[in-house]
């Protein structure tokens, strides 16, 4: 009977262990996405933005971004927040300047994330940042 416990115990842990390595790795795939996406939202690329959103939620059209459009900062002010299981949020406020007008302005991008275990990764399921 004793023995019956122990392999169980030891059963139980080496599955929650499992579980626990899962979330891990669905924790550190979140974070490396945020780095990517923040990277390419530095470098002002809408056409590369898109690509972190679930390819259903892509649009053709994306918002012509100026070629004068820099931008000059990227904090995250709050997050990565877990909702769930599944889903993630992240605040950042974002500071741009057109070379033109020579007026920096700031935006907040509000981003929702929301895993997909099939393709073991992340998607952007909120808006893209409209830089006007």
């Amino acid at each position: 009977m004793i023995r019956k416990t122990l392999i169980l115990t030891v059963l139980l842990g080496l599955l929650m262990g499992c579980q626990s390595l899962s979330e891990r790795k669905q924790a550190d795939a979140l974070q490396e996405m945020l780095r990517n996406y923040e990277a390419v939202i530095r470098w002002g690329s809408l056409d590369q933005a898109r690509n972190f959103q679930q390819p259903e939620r892509q649009s053709d059209t994306v918002a012509e971004v100026p070629r004068d459009l820099r931008v000059t900062h990227y904090e995250v002010v709050q997050g990565p927040s877990m909702l769930g299981p599944d889903r993630a949020v992240q605040t950042a406020l974002v500071q741009y300047v057109f070379e033109d007008s020579q007026v920096v302005r700031d935006l907040v991008d509000r981003q929702t994330w929301e895993y997909d275990p099939e393709s073991q990764s992340w998607h952007l399921i909120s808006p893209l940042p409209e830089f006007k």
